[in-house]
């Protein structure tokens, strides 16, 4: 017999197949006809702007220290809230948070790798090279897809969209904001926050339905 919660763990899981193909597409739009002209015209706006050109030139990547520091947060407070009577809900948001978060900033190098793009700004300091993927040839310069950023923030905000919704508006609020300034800023292309912003989803919808199905 198919209980009511096996058919709700079937419904996400398939929300990320049916999603695939309409983000493939803008991800393949966006690529052919999009990203360079869009990253020009923000170049434009940046350089006519001195304190936004400098403002935005040297932004530093602390990726690695906010995902160890935000993880190993999740997870005390997840074995913390196990120990008392607490709604599952509010467990398992630790629980799964805790585990899409690094497994997200771990597979955006892999795919960083295996994609090879060049990176937003490298590209604009030379805008006659071809922004074409360097298949299994990435690292340094070519690192630019999916962006990381988005894919970690995108997999801990799906997790509170699961389990809080009253932070549901919060949550798409901040992805929007997000995106808006990894690609005002130059740090990345459309295509490549379109990408990390799916990645992180299906990470943390599919993280969230195999801890399930495992406990």
């Amino acid at each position: 017999m198919i209980t009511r919660n096996q058919t709700i763990k079937e419904i996400k899981s398939m929300v990320v197949v049916w999603t695939f193909p309409f983000v493939l597409l803008a991800v393949l739009v966006s690529h052919r006809y999009l990203d360079a002209d869009l990253a020009r015209n923000i170049l434009k706006i940046l350089n006519s702007f001195s304190l936004l050109r400098n403002g935005t030139s040297n932004i530093p990547d602390a990726l690695f220290l906010l995902v160890c520091s935000v993880s190993t947060l999740l997870w005390m407070r997840y074995f913390v809230l196990r120990r008392q009577e607490v709604t599952p809900a509010a467990v398992r948001f630790y629980q799964v948070a805790g585990t899409a978060v690094p497994l997200a900033f771990l597979l955006k190098w892999v795919l960083k790798f295996v994609f090879g793009r060049i990176n937003t700004r490298v590209w604009l300091t030379n805008q006659t090279s071809v922004l074409n993927f360097h298949w299994f040839q990435g690292g340094g310069n070519y690192g630019g897809f999916p962006s990381g950023h988005m894919m970690v923030f995108a997999a801990f905000f799906t997790a509170v969209w699961l389990f809080n919704r009253r932070y549901r508006p919060h949550s798409a609020a901040f992805i929007m904001i997000l995106s808006i300034a990894l690609i005002a800023t130059n740090y990345h292309f459309l295509s490549d926050v379109i990408a990390g912003g799916y990645a992180g989803f299906a990470i943390a919808i599919l993280t969230n339905v195999a801890l399930k199905k495992n406990g």
